[in-house]
């Protein structure tokens, strides 16, 4: 963890930083790939050779792409009882087992030895923490880290050392029980909908407030700023690892130090070209491996190097998933993408407090709080007619029972176009 915290914090230049990688990802295709049964018929090919996978073909074959033949259902039974217990603690063959909360269906789960577990911490903590935060970890007190999440993990706990108080805050009980554990926090870790909440019921001054596990979208970033006092950062990671952080300048820097990346760019229909989906190699891991492994997420890539200095590719913004873009039939009868990003942006004209939007086929449902239904519709049709192509038709709902554990999502594609 000391190492990848040096080695992270002050970051080599360009130039070293892309031969180190090419490095590390040649002699993880040659040491670590064979140790994986579902690749063993491409031992010795390049990585542009290798399948591109995804979640549905790593559930169906758990086994093949670990290192131990750990099972799906050997995998399922620990995280399912830690579920039970809330306690995260045991293990399969001594690694850890984490269970994504499933935003897109079927739950994911991973595999981590403790060494990734350090690694993970090390570059976590180098990458995001912020100069005055780690003055704070300089002085005798500890450095007071309130990690709001839907459970926890042996992960997690890797962040706490005699330098940094690790408080777990359990999503599953009600938000008020947590409050008197943050009121003197330092760093405050969470889902944006729950940040947001937070300012609702205690006056906070954190050294530094940090968005995970959810889209961070425009208005909770700034009720959020205002509240608390600082910048929100961001924290992009998924069952497939830690992906990226943020910086001063408001990108979000992919992990390719530790993990290759490969843009599947979205084009559409020739209107964009700014779009991509990440399919992912990351080339430390060795207990699970994660092998051109296409995410379900759409990234907004940014422009030339970052101001902020960190080699590496850096994003503008994490705008969702792939079944957050919509679609509305072009007046060719192609269908047009209608991106997340896009669609917000619409929205907040109409000024809401809070929305969904659900596409069901021809039909989106809205359920609203704060604006009518009239302002959204006069918005998202201004929206189409930019597109070129016919409105959909609206429909308003119940305000859907959304779970305290369960992540928002305030756009959703139940249903696409037949």
């Amino acid at each position: 963890m000391g190492a990848t915290f040096a080695h992270d914090r002050w970051l080599p230049g360009q130039r070293w930083y892309d031969a180190r990688r090419a490095r590390a990802l040649a002699r993880f295709l040659r040491r670590d790939l064979p140790r994986a049964s579902f690749y063993a018929p491409y031992v010795g090919r390049p990585l542009a050779e290798l399948p591109v996978v995804d979640k549905a073909t790593v559930l169906a074959d758990f086994a093949g792409f670990n290192r131990y033949g750990v099972t799906l259902e050997q995998a399922m039974d620990v995280a399912r009882e830690a579920e039970r217990t809330r306690d995260f603690t045991p293990t399969v063959h001594g690694v850890t087992v984490g269970l994504s909360s499933g935003t897109s269906g079927r739950p994911g789960v991973f595999l981590v030895s403790d060494r990734e577990r350090r690694r993970w911490a090390g570059a976590l903590m180098a990458q995001l923490l912020a100069p005055a935060s780690l003055r704070i970890v300089a002085r005798r007190a500890p450095l007071k880290v309130a990690l709001f999440l839907r459970a926890n993990s042996n992960l997690y706990e890797t962040l706490g050392s005699s330098r940094v108080e690790f408080r777990y805050c359990d999503l599953t009980r009600p938000l008020e029980e947590h409050v008197a554990a943050v009121s003197d926090v330092d760093v405050l870790v969470g889902p944006p909908s729950v940040l947001r909440q937070l300012t609702t019921l205690v006056a906070l001054r954190p050294t530094q407030v940090i968005a995970a596990a959810e889209t961070l979208e425009p208005d909770d970033a700034a009720a959020i700023e205002a509240a608390y006092g600082v910048p929100v950062e961001q924290i992009y990671q998924a069952t497939e690892g830690l992906l990226g952080v943020s910086c001063p300048e408001r990108r979000v820097h992919l992990n390719e130090g530790y993990v290759h990346i490969e843009p599947q760019w979205l084009d559409n229909q020739g209107l964009d070209d700014e779009r991509f989906v990440p399919i992912v190699t990351d080339f430390t891991r060795t207990t699970q491996l994660v092998v051109r492994y296409r995410l379900d997420d759409v990234l907004l890539a940014a422009d030339g190097p970052c101001p902020c200095g960190r080699p590496g590719r850096s994003v503008r913004a994490v705008l969702g998933r792939c079944d957050d873009v919509l679609d509305l039939r072009g007046t060719d009868v192609q269908t047009v993408s209608v991106f997340p990003d896009v669609l917000r942006h619409a929205m907040a004209f109409a000024r809401p407090n809070d929305y969904r939007v659900e596409q069901h086929g021809e039909i989106w449902r809205i359920a609203l709080r704060g604006a009518t239904a009239e302002q959204v519709e006069r918005e998202i049709g201004d929206l189409a007619e930019r597109l070129h192509a016919p409105p959909p038709k609206l429909e308003t709902m119940p305000w859907p029972v959304e779970a305290a554990t369960d992540k928002r999502r305030r756009i959703r594609r139940v249903r696409g176009l037949d």
